[in-house]
Formats: C-alpha cells, sequence, structure tokens
C-alpha cells in the first residue's frame, strides 16, 4: 500500500447529517455572557452537566450531573456506544470538570491533596493532564465516528501574563491548570472568546452598547485562534458563528451567501 496515494490538498468538507463537517469549539467567556445559551442553539445537543447551569433552559437534553470524573466518562463513552440522534456535545463547564479531574488524581493515587509530598515534581499535574487526554481522545472518537459537534465552555479568570517579548500585562485565561489548558487550546479548531463589545470614552470610562460578540482571533485581553478565515468579530449566536463557518468552507448556496 502506497501512503502517498493518500495525500490530499483538499480540506475536511465531510456532509455528514448536519450538513457540514463536525466542528470542535472551545468557548471562553467570563460568567454571564451566554455560553450555555450558545451551546444550547446549536444542533440536536446534549450537555454534559459539571455545574449546575441548566436549571432555568427549558427542552435541552442533559445528562445527570456528573459528581465524579468516572461518570463523566461513562457519560462519554455511552454517545459512542449507543444509538442516539444527538449532533453536539457540550461539556459545561471545563473548570468545573477539571476539579472532579483533580479529586479522581487524589484519590486513586492515595494522596491528600495536590500538594501531598508524593505528589511532588509535578506528578499531580501530569496525572491531571493524562486524564484530559484521554477525555479528548474520547470527544474525538465522537467527533470523527459519529460526527458530533464538540463545543467545550469554559469560564476565565484575570490573571496575569509573562510574555517575553512584550513584559507582564493582565488578561482573561481559562481557569484549567496551565497544562490542561494549553492541551484543549491546541485540540479544537476554534478557540473562541465571547464577551460584550466594548470601547474606551473620551473620559477614560469603558463603554458598551450590550451586544455580546464572538472573538476568534488573538488580543492582548484574550486568547482565540480559528483554522479558518473568519471574521476576527461575530455575533455571539449558534447560527451567526454556523453562517461565517460555511462561507469559509464554501458550503454556503450562492444566494445565501450573497443575501448575507
Amino acid at each position: 500500500m502506497s501512503f502517498l496515494n493518500q495525500v490530499t490538498t483538499e480540506p475536511d468538507k465531510r456532509l455528514t447529517d448536519l450538513g457540514y463537517p463536525p466542528v470542535r469549539i472551545n468557548l471562553q467567556a467570563p460568567e454571564g455572557r451566554g455560553k450555555t445559551t450558545f451551546g444550547s442553539n446549536a444542533d440536536s445537543p446534549i450537555f454534559l452537566q459539571t455545574e449546575d447551569g441548566m436549571r432555568f433552559i427549558e427542552n435541552t437534553a442533559r445528562f445527570p450531573l456528573a459528581d465524579t470524573w468516572e461518570l463523566l466518562t461513562h457519560q462519554v463513552d455511552s454517545l459512542r456506544k449507543e444509538d442516539h440522534q444527538y449532533k453536539t456535545l457540550v461539556l459545561d463547564t471545563t473548570d468545573a470538570a477539571s476539579k472532579l479531574a483533580e479529586e479522581y488524581v487524589v484519590k486513586v493515587n492515595n494522596w491528600k491533596s495536590a500538594n501531598d509530598p508524593k505528589a511532588a515534581y509535578g506528578a499531580f499535574y501530569l496525572a491531571e493532564e493524562n486524564l484530559w487526554r484521554e477525555l479528548l481522545n474520547g470527544l474525538n472518537l465522537l467527533h470523527d465516528e459519529r460526527n458530533m459537534n464538540i463545543i467545550l465552555l469554559s469560564h476565565v479568570s484575570d490573571r496575569i501574563v509573562n510574555d517575553p517579548t512584550v513584559g507582564e500585562y493582565r488578561a482573561f485565561q481559562m481557569r484549567c491548570n496551565k497544562k490542561v489548558n494549553a492541551l484543549i487550546k491546541d485540540w479544537v479548531d476554534f478557540n473562541l472568546f465571547a464577551d460584550y463589545d466594548k470601547t474606551l470614552g473620551s473620559d477614560g470610562m469603558a463603554k458598551s452598547s450590550g451586544n455580546r460578540f464572538l472573538y476568534t482571533q488573538y488580543a492582548m485581553g484574550f486568547e482565540a485562534k480559528s483554522r479558518l478565515a473568519i471574521p476576527k468579530q461575530i455575533p455571539l449566536s449558534w447560527n451567526d458563528f454556523l453562517t461565517e463557518y460555511k462561507k469559509a468552507l464554501n458550503l454556503m448556496p450562492s444566494t445565501e451567501t450573497e443575501a448575507a
């Protein structure tokens, strides 16, 4: 068998039941920006709940709240092994899931905490990183074999960033540890940031129209990336994101593209 015969220059344009190639997204935002609503408006979603953020969202499928890492992974496995019609898996949230991973690492190693002397030399964080690798591998199987969108929802905190090129500055960053943050950002196709639009007024005070947007490109105040050429700012809605995603893959009918 020649591996050279498998070389292609074409992007992924699988026309699955979704009508587009399934996508992997990490949506970061401060509290109250609409992360859960974004996920609930995706195609046929089912939520993995690691925190109780869906009490007031109706008509959206969800697993029971996962209070252990084992339960969370079993829920993921059930979507891969059992018949269902769900097209999008939403993990709400990565930071709450990380707490479950940390509790699991402490328990299986019989440590007292992450600061146990036996967990020295980075052993604790390496063990947590490996759990996340396994989880992302399972999510990848859902993406590749079951053609499911994967949406990770992540809270952020204001942290000091030490950049060797410009020095220290403040920015929003995910609340997982650095190794897990990097793992997630590398894995997704779109690492998006959501917030209100903000401008600096003549009085030096920040102002906003109250509109919320998705930001798709890196800025000093937050991290973002896109593996496709989509606008750097999109209204915060699943339909608006999906429209730009399809445009970038030339999957929009010409009349629909012109109307947009």
